[in-house]
């Protein structure tokens, strides 16, 4: 129990582990592995430039974790988040729209509103809830009417 309480003293004062941390030691374990693969290969070269970049990522990460200026590592922090809510938003509607298997998604031909619509087999009409207009959707693939 000593250890635990002197090793919580130690991190007293210190940023700790975030998501820009975990994004570092993830890119830094991918490195790892490709330098890993590349080392007994006529690509040598390669290998090298692998390893500096995983051992550059794996200390860079060590040193936000242990930084003791808390305010610059938070910034850096919400930098990341900023620029990975760019590209995250999107992959997560798509993975939505092509893993449902009960619904699928249609975008309203005048507003261009997203609709998200039973996925069941045939010709069917539906309305668009933000401006009303009634248009024709064909579902080939889904459940028997």
């Amino acid at each position: 129990m000593d250890l635990i309480n002197r090793f919580r003293r130690f991190m007293n004062g210190r940023y700790g582990y975030d998501q820009f941390g975990r994004f570092l030691f993830i890119v830094s374990l991918v490195f790892w592995a490709l330098s890993g693969v590349l080392r007994f290969t006529p690509l040598r070269r390669l290998y090298f430039i692998f390893w500096a970049l995983n051992t550059v990522l794996y200390a860079y990460a060590i040193f936000r974790i242990l930084s003791k200026n808390v305010w610059k590592r938070a910034a850096e922090n919400e930098r990341y988040l900023r620029v990975r809510e760019r590209f995250i938003p999107g992959w997560r509607k798509f993975r939505t729209e092509k893993l449902d298997k009960d619904y699928f998604f249609k975008r309203c031909p005048k507003c261009d509103a997203r609709l998200r619509l039973r996925r069941i087999r045939g010709k069917h009409t539906t309305k668009c809830p933000k401006c009303g207009t009634k248009f024709t959707v064909w579902v080939l693939f889904g459940s028997a009417p």
